[in-house]
């Protein structure tokens, strides 16, 4: 087996390996998100390593330390499309919740996120058209030690989540805006979940 035979056959190896990760992970954590992931990652690995295999018979004779930084960069890219469609697809299966758990998760963002005194939530069309006839009234029963909110009868034009508004202060707690903040600390906990030996 030549040095790039090699190289091409850990690229294998660990690309199987880190997917082989996804598929654990899944069954622990979140069964058919990852599980989807799992399919997706597999297709990217197999045509990384398909031109992973074409770069280096290229190259064999003319750089082989070339060779390995491809490898290398490679190798990230396959954790990086693996992260980012696993942060999609939880993404999505937010957005596809049912009414009684997606104002459930509302209900913690906003008791989590309410300010001192009394506020004003702005929910969007579609969320106003559905939302729980004692919706306002629960919230309050949660926040009622830091201040009181008010549910605004007027859509924000938002696409999910609501926000929250004191005065001129504005609570964003739309789900990209929540997505958003915490994307790096999803990205370093799935990284370190799925990638550490």
């Amino acid at each position: 087996m030549t040095g790039i035979e090699k190289i091409v056959e850990k690229i294998r190896e660990e690309s199987l390996n880190r997917c082989d990760a996804v598929i654990a992970e899944a069954k622990e954590n979140a069964g058919e998100i990852l599980f989807e992931e799992r399919k997706k990652a597999e297709k990217e690995a197999e045509k990384i390593i398909s031109e992973g295999k074409k770069e280096a018979l290229k190259k064999e004779n003319a750089a082989r330390s070339a060779a390995e930084t491809i490898s290398k960069t490679r190798y990230l890219e396959v954790k990086n499309a693996i992260v980012n469609d696993i942060i999609a697809a939880a993404f999505e299966k937010i957005e596809d919740m049912s009414d009684e758990d997606y104002f459930s998760l509302l209900l913690s963002l906003c008791e989590k996120n309410v300010e001192s005194g009394e506020g004003t939530m702005f929910l969007s069309k579609r969320d106003l058209e559905r939302v729980p006839k004692d919706f306002e009234e629960t919230v309050n029963s949660l926040v009622y030690e830091k201040g009181a909110v008010r549910l605004s009868k007027s859509p924000m034009n938002i696409e999910n989540g609501f926000v929250l508004v004191y005065g001129d202060i504005e609570v964003n707690c739309t789900l990209r805006a929540v997505f958003d903040e915490k994307l790096d600390s999803l990205r370093d906990a799935l990284c370190k979940e799925l990638f550490t030996e």
